[in-house]
Order: structure tokens, then C-alpha cells, then sequence
């Protein structure tokens, strides 16, 4: 059956990408400082409407899980008027992502209600509204964090694409049939968008990375729920770098007075792209593209698989996010220094 989603999958698509340039719609053009980390000047902000069409698939037409849908739908639909120039208050923006949040998972029954931590698990289990403001701000954490990183081509898709891939096979085990269909049908989707990201063509636009970022993160807080052997912290680890990056950018611009919402170019992987710009000569868009991401999602990949091997033991998960950290700020001070003095040098030059 899901052969036959494929090719309605592609169809879409390519239907989409027709009508996108007839009428010159969903066009990023990248004017803002930020977005000029970006393979070319037009590339089409589709993959969040692509992605909202295998939701359809699965929770409408499959599971019928209406109520799930609509919540990822709002959240789409913020992106989509962002990414259409129709909602620039980021202000706004963060504000209809609480109102929503908090309305959907009221209704949705979705706690975060383990953490490992007795009597903060006590406080969670207890306190409905101590939890909804929990899961919300963590929610919140992960769904701006995820648009903060989706400044490389195929990095919010690569990332994505390894955590469900641990899932699927690092974890098999702790699902049932249908749930790895799902899993491997998802896995597929997020392939062929990340192909079609890679060639600069397809941008996820905030409506993308919204709408991944959330169900990712609804996805695991009920994985971790009805996983009660397994580590919390494991998940935590799982989620750690979009929120981290959007932790730590907020905490350095606090210091420097600025304004933790504003869009800089001083993100991880925006340093990551200059030092291969810089260092490695490079002038080709999309070879710098690839080979940030890659350097990234593969050190992702490798603290991912080292942590399923104690994926029962909260210390040491704990510990090793905790080293993560370091090493993150570590590399992001040596990644920084690099930049400025490329700067100097290239401005001296000038």
C-alpha cells in the first residue's frame, strides 16, 4: 500500500513544484543576513506542505487520529504564513505556538511524566498544570531549536533521519508491527526530501521544520512513556543539539544585550559552513553544504550509537550529555576565533 503513497507522494510533488513556479509562489529568495547560508538566490519553501501530506496519509487516512493531526496542522500553518511573508512578528509567532501548544496538549493527554528525578516525577504526576507547563516549554525548546538549525541544506533532515533511524533499528524490539511500518514509511519520506533539500531546490521553510520538529518530539515524549525501562534521558540526548543551539544562542546574545529572537550568523552550523568555506577553499554551494551537514549528523550519529548501548543507564547518559555540552561550546569557541580572523584577514585583504 505505501508503494502506492509513494508515487501519489511524487506526483504531489512534482505538481507542486509546476504550480510553485508558474505562479512564483513559495519563494525564499533569502533576503534576510541569516538565510544566506542558503545553495542559491530562489529555492522553494514546499517540503513543510510535502511533509504535511504523508501526515494526512498516516493519521487521517490510517490511524484516524484527527485530534494529532490538527495539533501538527496549527503549527504547519504558522509556519506557512511565515514562510508566505503573512506572519513576520516573531513575537506573534512564539505567542500562537504557546496558545497552541498548550491547547493540544491538554487535550491530547500528553505528559512528560519521567524524568528519574522522584520528587520532580512526584510534582509531574501530580500537578496537571506544573506538567502542561513542563511539556510545553520543552515542546517550545524543540520547535524553535529546530528551525534555528535548519540553516544548512539536509541538516534538520539528516538529523531527523537519524534519530528515527535508531529507533527503527537500534530499538526495534520496543515496537510492535505497525509502529515500524510507520517508522520505515516515515524514514522513506524524509529520504526523498532530503535528497530533493540536498540540491538546493526544496527548502523546509519554517512550516517544515515546525511541523518536524514537533511531531518529533511528540513522537518521543510517548515513546518514552510507554518505555519506562528505558532512560528519559535517552530521548533527552536524542533532542539535545536543536535545543541546546537554541539554549545556548539565546544565553550568548543575553550576554552580549541582545535580543535572544533576533536572527544572527553565529550559529554552530553556520561556523561549521564558514570553516569549510574558509579553510578548505571551497566555492562550491552545495559541496559546503553537504560536507557541514555531514560533519555534523555524523558526530550525532556516533554519540547516538555509543548511548543505545546504555540505554538503561541514566548516570551515564546524563554524563555524557553533559560532556556533549563541553565539547559543543569547546568546538564552537575554536570555530569562532577561526571566523573572526578570517574576517580580519579578508577585510585586510580588501
Amino acid at each position: 500500500m505505501f508503494n502506492y503513497f509513494i508515487i501519489f507522494f511524487l506526483i504531489i510533488f512534482f505538481l507542486l513544484i509546476l504550480f510553485s513556479k508558474k505562479y512564483n509562489l513559495f519563494v525564499d529568495y533569502k533576503k534576510e543576513k541569516h538565510k544566506r547560508f542558503a545553495t542559491n538566490l530562489k529555492s522553494y519553501s514546499i517540503g513543510g506542505i510535502l511533509l504535511i501530506t504523508f501526515f494526512i496519509y498516516s493519521l487521517i487516512l490510517n490511524e484516524k487520529n484527527y485530534l494529532l493531526f490538527f495539533f501538527l496542522f496549527s503549527i504547519f500553518l504558522i509556519g506557512l504564513f511565515s514562510d508566505l511573508k503573512k506572519l513576520n512578528s516573531i513575537n506573534l509567532r512564539f505567542f500562537l505556538q504557546i496558545i497552541i501548544i498548550i491547547y493540544f496538549i491538554f487535550f491530547l493527554d500528553l505528559r512528560i511524566i519521567y524524568t528519574k528525578i522522584d520528587l520532580f516525577d512526584s510534582i509531574l504526576q501530580k500537578n496537571i498544570l506544573v506538567n502542561i507547563i513542563f511539556t510545553t516549554f520543552c515542546l517550545l525548546i524543540l520547535v524553535n531549536g529546530g528551525n534555528f538549525v535548519d540553516g544548512l541544506n539536509g541538516l534538520i533532515l539528516k538529523y531527523n533521519i537519524i534519530v528515527y533511524a535508531i529507533l527503527f533499528f537500534g530499538l526495534s524490539n520496543h515496537f510492535v508491527y505497525l509502529e515500524k511500518q510507520f517508522l520505515q514509511n516515515l524514514i522513506i519520506v524524509l529520504s526523498i526530501l532530503l535528497i530533493l533539500n540536498l540540491t538546493g531546490f526544496l527548502y523546509m521553510g519554517d512550516s517544515g521544520a515546525y511541523l518536524l520538529s514537533l511531531f518529533t518530539g511528540i513522537y518521543l515524549i510517548n515513546f518514552s512513556n510507554e518505555n519506562f525501562i528505558i532512560s528519559p534521558y535517552l530521548v533527552v540526548l536524542l533532542l539535545w543539539y536543536p535545543c541546546f543551539e537554541l539554549l545556548f544562542s539565546m544565553i550568548r546574545r543575553s550576554f552580549k544585550m541582545q535580543k535572544t529572537y533576533e536572527p544572527d550568523t553565529y550559529h554552530l552550523h553556520q561556523l561549521v559552513y564558514n570553516f569549510f568555506k574558509f579553510k578548505f577553499k571551497l566555492k562550491n554551494n552545495l559541496i559546503i553544504h553537504f560536507y557541514s551537514s555531514f560533519v555534523i549528523n555524523l558526530y550525532s550519529l556516533l554519540i547516538f550509537l555509543i548511548a543505545i548501548h546504555y540505554k538503561y543507564e541514566s548516570k551515564f547518559i546524563i554524563s555524557f550529555i553533559l560532556l556533549n555540552v563541553i565539547i559543543y561550546i569547546f568546538i564552537y569557541q575554536i570555530l569562532k576565533k577561526n571566523y573572526k580572523v578570517e574576517n580580519l584577514n579578508k577585510n585586510g585583504n580588501n
